[in-house]
């Protein structure tokens, strides 16, 4: 690259700011990872110390909000799975939960996070009852000029179903022993007479 023309600016400019890493005497100093790279120009070195934060936090911000974009798509995700306790075990229809949690999903949903997800069985043919069930239910609400994708997803419930916790606490509650505090009738004991 010739000296000063715009390629060997930008180069020089985008070249990482601070010292350089130097070899000498045998040993390297200063003795921490830094760049080894040319020294940028005294304009270059200017612009960092002056502007220092400002051409790096918009790539810190973009990191953070692909991060952040990648989490809530995720909790999309997970908000409209209908998983196998939405579902009746003998026929693989929507139950009234799975239903309610179908209009909400129809209803709540932004429009770009508007699908529903069915958890995965290991059975191709449960899956293929639950996606119709899902998509009968949806055609049956919104009619059938409306549809909502509905697709499968490979995951497990994060929760238990409330049956199962209120199981649980039924049986918590059904051996759980009456209280007992120990006391005396005879008088004795307290302070002296």
């Amino acid at each position: 690259m010739e000296k000063y023309s715009p390629e060997w600016w930008s180069y020089t400019g985008s070249l990482p700011v601070g010292s350089r890493q130097k070899y000498r005497y045998g040993k390297v100093w200063p003795n921490r990872p830094r760049p080894t790279e040319q020294q940028q120009t005294f304009m270059q070195q200017f612009h960092s110390a002056h502007f220092w934060p400002t051409p790096y936090n918009h790539i810190d911000r973009s990191i953070v909000d692909v991060i952040q974009e990648a989490q809530i798509a995720e909790g999309w995700k997970n908000a409209t799975t209908l998983y196998e306790y939405h579902f009746n075990p003998e026929t693989h229809q929507l139950t009234k939960s799975g239903r309610e949690h179908c209009l909400w999903i129809m209803q709540n949903a932004p429009s770009q996070r508007r699908m529903a997800f069915v958890q995965a069985s290991t059975e191709k043919y449960i899956n293929e009852l639950r996606l119709a069930s899902v998509n009968n239910y949806v055609t049956e609400l919104a009619g059938p000029e409306t549809s909502m994708a509905v697709m499968l997803n490979m995951t497990a419930p994060i929760g238990r179903p409330a049956v199962e916790v209120e199981n649980y606490q039924r049986i918590w509650l059904e051996n759980l022993e009456s209280p007992h505090i120990p006391y005396s009738v005879d008088g004795s004991g307290g302070s002296g007479d």
